[in-house]
């Protein structure tokens, strides 16, 4: 993840090759590419790789966390059954080394932490739009200073709802949302 940069061409015969796999098969995965978002498709150039956009953090993020928000809210006197697994997961992402394992760490935190929620359909919209930001997230945690700051975001998640405060905890779960958006907008070129 990460080697291609936004507006680089794909070459298909390259990653063909690569995979050990026929241009047909790579055409449609690159075409389901196409429709989540991740690269572009035009007669004359083949497929490109979309570039990150500010647009979309803006879009995303906060109904991300408004999302996950109702999740917790829907089942909040479930959510102190995960918290020593919260607390374990989000050691390990602290300790993370690389930007992949943070990653891992940090969705399974998120995974956990809406868990407790047993309405699929808000599932399903989270895991899309978990896919949808993944790259993005994937960018946020090339930086590596930044995850002390997240994990200490997680922490204090996981007190609110330790003290029983479920208001104190929806607004940790928004900042902690709302941190990472404004982080990838400065990241990205903007203020």
């Amino acid at each position: 993840m990460g080697k291609l940069k936004g507006g680089e061409k794909i070459n298909e015969s390259q990653v063909s090759s690569r995979l050990k796999a026929s241009r047909t098969p790579l055409r449609e995965a690159l075409l389901h590419l196409e429709r989540e978002g991740l690269v572009r498709s035009d007669l004359r150039r083949g497929f490109t790789v979309e570039p990150l956009s500010s647009r979309e953090v803006r879009e995303m993020y906060p109904i991300l966390a408004q999302l996950e928000c109702l999740a917790v809210r829907s089942s909040a006197r479930f959510v102190a059954a995960v918290l020593p697994d919260l607390t374990r997961i989000n050691s390990e992402f602290a300790r993370a080394r690389t930007p992949k394992r943070a990653l891992e760490m940090d969705t399974l935190w998120h995974n956990t932490l809406m868990s407790q929620s047993k309405n699929a359909r808000l599932a399903s919209m989270v895991a899309t739009l978990r896919q949808a930001i993944r790259r993005y997230e994937h960018f946020y945690m090339t930086d590596s200073k930044l995850i002390p700051t997240s994990a200490a975001q997680h922490d204090d998640i996981i007190a609110a709802f330790q003290h029983n405060d479920l208001e104190a905890g929806i607004k940790a779960i928004e900042e902690n949302y709302l941190y990472g958006m404004q982080i990838l907008l400065r990241k990205m070129g903007e203020e």
